[in-house]
């Protein structure tokens, strides 16, 4: 599967790493610049519930100050949004009930059964909820992983270059 494409500024921040050409990068990021979407108008959706607009209003903020998210994002960070709200409602439940829950009922010819010790039917659902936010997160930059590297490659272009890399620059 390929990986998904990077905006050239993003590629310049992180070193450049398919080693394109540093002029054509250039020109692609101030094209992009150019195409560079509003974002003055971002407000959480009125289809989320509380915990989900609380948490938008949260993370829009953040991303808003270093200008990552834009009007166009709404739908993908609501989705997230969407995600930890459920996360956090079936969190609620298993914490109420235990991982663990003891249910008693019928087999299909009608003789009890007690099932002690069996795993919560929930827990799939959260790691589900729990996958989808980690995948919302990593594309807005809301891990710490994600803002590791991106913190390890400006620290990277802020080094003093190598006589090599003076004298042959991006070659």
């Amino acid at each position: 599967m390929p990986r998904p494409a990077k905006s050239a500024t993003l590629q310049l921040i992180q070193g450049n790493p398919n080693k394109k050409n540093t002029e054509e990068l250039a020109a692609r990021a101030e094209h992009e610049k150019k195409m560079k979407m509003r974002s003055d108008n971002i407000k959480p959706p009125t289809w989320l519930d509380k915990v989900g607009k609380k948490e938008f209003k949260r993370v829009a903020a953040l991303l808003t100050e270093v200008e990552i998210i834009t009007e166009a994002d709404i739908s993908m960070l609501a989705a997230y949004c969407n995600a930890y709200s459920q996360y956090v409602s079936i969190s609620k439940i298993i914490e109420e009930d235990g991982i663990m829950v003891h249910t008693e009922g019928e087999d299909k010819d009608g003789n009890p059964i007690k099932l002690v010790g069996e795993e919560h039917p929930l827990l799939k659902r959260q790691k589900n909820y729990f996958d989808q936010m980690k995948s919302a997160a990593n594309d807005f930059g809301l891990t710490p992983s994600a803002r590791a590297k991106l913190a390890i490659t400006r620290t990277q272009e802020e080094r003093e270059k190598t006589a090599a890399e003076k004298e042959f620059k991006n070659v």
